[in-house]
Parts: C-alpha cells; sequence; structure tokens
C-alpha cells in the first residue's frame, strides 16, 4: 500500500463511525479511487469557489460552481452555480468577483448547496486550480454543518502546471488566465465561480494533451492528491 493509499485508508478509518447515517458517509464507506487509474477512464468534477476573502477561518463562500468532464469532454448540460448565503456578506474581495450585497440576498444556503454537491462528486476526482484555498472553504463548511470533513480524491491545475515549469526550468505566472495563455487558450473574461471551473476544465485537457498520450496517461501523472492530508485552516 503507498503513502497515498495509506493516509487515505487512515483517514477514512478515522472518521467512518462519525460519518455514519451523515450526508458524507458514502465518501467513508467506498474504495478511494487507485493512483493507476487511467484519465481517459475517469469521471471529473471541476470546481471553483468564490470567497468574501482568502481566510476560511474567518470569510465565508459566496458562490460555486462546477461542472463534469467524462471520457475527456467537458459535459456542458453538467454546469451547475450556486450563490450562497454568507451573514458577512461579500467582503473585500467584491472587485475581484463581482458579487454585491444585493446578488447574495436569498442566495441558497451553504448547507442546501453542499448537500447538491455532494451526490455530484460522488465517484469522480475534484479538480481545483489553486486547490488549498478552495479545500479549506469547503472543509470549514463541512465541518460546520456535517462535522466531518470531505474526503476525496483530487487534482490542482495549478500543481500541474508549477511542475511543468520546474522541469523545464522556467518560470512563469500560475493565474488560471496565464496558465491558460501557455496552451494558446482564450482569455477567460467572466469572472465567476461558473466560468472558472469551465477555464479549469479546458486548462485540465489542455495540460493533459501535452503530458502525453490521454488513453494509456494515469492520474498519478496528474499528480492526484488526496484530503486525507488536509488539515484545518487557521
Amino acid at each position: 500500500m503507498g503513502l497515498y493509499q495509506m493516509f487515505h485508508y487512515i483517514q477514512r478509518k478515522r472518521f467512518a463511525e462519525k460519518a455514519r447515517n451523515r450526508p458524507l458517509s458514502q465518501q467513508y464507506f467506498s474504495e478511494q479511487i487507485a493512483q493507476h487509474h487511467r484519465i481517459h477512464d475517469t469521471e471529473f468534477l471541476v470546481i471553483d469557489c468564490e470567497m468574501s476573502g482568502l481566510k476560511a477561518s474567518k470569510n465565508q463562500l459566496l458562490s460555486i460552481g462546477w461542472v463534469t468532464i467524462k471520457n475527456l469532454r467537458i459535459v456542458n448540460a453538467s454546469c451547475k452555480y450556486f450563490l450562497t448565503h454568507s451573514e458577512t456578506g461579500t467582503g473585500d474581495t467584491t472587485k475581484i468577483h463581482g458579487l454585491m450585497e444585493s446578488n447574495i440576498a436569498g442566495a441558497t444556503s451553504i448547507a442546501s448547496v453542499l448537500l447538491i454537491l455532494i451526490k455530484h462528486m460522488q465517484d469522480k476526482v475534484l479538480v481545483f486550480h489553486h486547490a488549498p484555498l478552495d479545500i479549506a472553504f469547503l472543509q470549514r463548511a463541512a465541518l460546520h454543518h456535517f462535522q466531518c470533513p470531505f474526503l476525496f480524491s483530487y487534482i490542482d491545475t495549478l500543481n500541474i502546471e508549477q511542475h511543468r515549469l520546474q522541469l523545464q526550468g522556467k518560470h512563469g505566472g500560475l493565474r488560471l488566465a496565464q496558465c491558460r495563455e501557455r496552451y494558446g487558450l482564450l482569455s477567460n473574461n467572466q469572472h465567476n465561480a461558473l466560468a472558472d471551473a469551465y477555464a479549469t476544465a479546458e486548462l485540465l485537457l489542455a495540460q493533459a494533451s501535452y503530458l502525453g498520450d490521454k488513453k494509456t496517461l494515469t492520474l498519478k501523472s496528474l499528480r492526484v492528491h488526496s484530503t486525507c492530508h488536509w488539515k484545518k485552516a487557521h
């Protein structure tokens, strides 16, 4: 058993009983997707979140968007976008995501959105651009509402690009738009959670094409991780 599987097993055993009969229970009683699994046969759920700030310990989620990749194709019909209720308002990041207090008035509760997300992430590898930030907010919300953290495998397109540049001895920006530009992808002017999730999905497919034959490429080649290593944000 490799470290990837071992740490996942330990975390699953640690929370399995606590998660029983809770919304997250399925994640703790299902098998982990193996590193050697071919990406062509893997379903991915690409997620992006917008927040009121950058600290999960004091800021809140404002919106979540996601889209599925199946058979290495983006499934347009799978696109989902939710505004989430925030008790602290939109914060200082309004100029980035464009969300105003009026936008989130009457928005869906984060607990309700998480319940929908849990159903969509079943048997999928999650994908983020700059995963630690999004995961910190999702984990804090899961602990608050379900008393257990999420347990899933994930890929970080920023991490893939950073590693690729290091191997080439190069330096470059790692923002989503900068990474996309290196693959000839059009700039994404719509800065919201769904648009960024879709842009990240396109980036992942471009990165996979660069790494080799997509029909034989494995999750290990995409530097798959597990949230079993996640620690609470300060």
